[in-house]
């Protein structure tokens, strides 16, 4: 087997690994408040250690296999769609190195992407209603989306560390 199908292997079974972890974490309710739920910070520490395409692939298989359990609707697409805006925005973010340097700045970022995705997905469920149809969504929504930053807020310091360590381990090639 070549060094290259050796490294492209292990990517996807990491891909995969992290996949699972998230479509557990986001079917199973750990925490029994709606929208509260790990997955954009899983998403955002895995864009800054892997990549933009990486966090792009993941949050594809995150919503279409959670989705599995969970249901597939008009909805999947916006979800899928606000992910990828999420992942982008961290992938962004990432370039700077005083976000990279300064923790907070990533808590930051982090909390408020529960309102990106939460607009995003507006944005998506409203494309036939007009702008009437997003203001409802928005202000239906809004308090989910809260939770939702609020948990990003929670989760992030607590994924950040053995996430990062896990991946940084992993790029370096030590992981066997």
């Amino acid at each position: 087997m070549s060094t290259t199908t050796h490294k492209q292997i292990k990517r996807l079974a990491l891909l995969a690994i992290l996949t699972a972890m998230a479509v557990v974490l986001r079917v199973a309710h750990i925490i029994p408040v709606p929208n509260v739920q790990p997955v954009t910070d899983i998403l955002m520490i895995s864009t800054l250690e892997m990549g933009f395409g990486f966090g792009v692939a993941l949050a594809v298989l995150v919503m279409v296999i959670s989705n599995i359990f969970l249901g597939f609707g008009i909805w999947t697409l916006p979800q899928i769609a606000a992910y990828t805006v999420c992942v982008l925005v961290v992938f962004l973010f990432g370039k700077i190195p005083v976000f990279r340097k300064h923790f907070w700045l990533q808590i930051i970022l982090a909390t408020l992407l529960g309102y990106v995705y939460g607009l995003i997905i507006n944005f998506g469920m409203s494309i036939w209603g007009g702008w009437e149809a997003f203001i409802v969504y928005t202000a239906g929504s809004f308090l989910f989306d809260t939770y939702h930053c609020i948990g990003n807020f929670v989760f992030y310091p607590i994924l950040y560390k053995p996430l990062t360590l896990a991946l940084e381990r992993y790029n370096r090639g030590k992981m066997k």
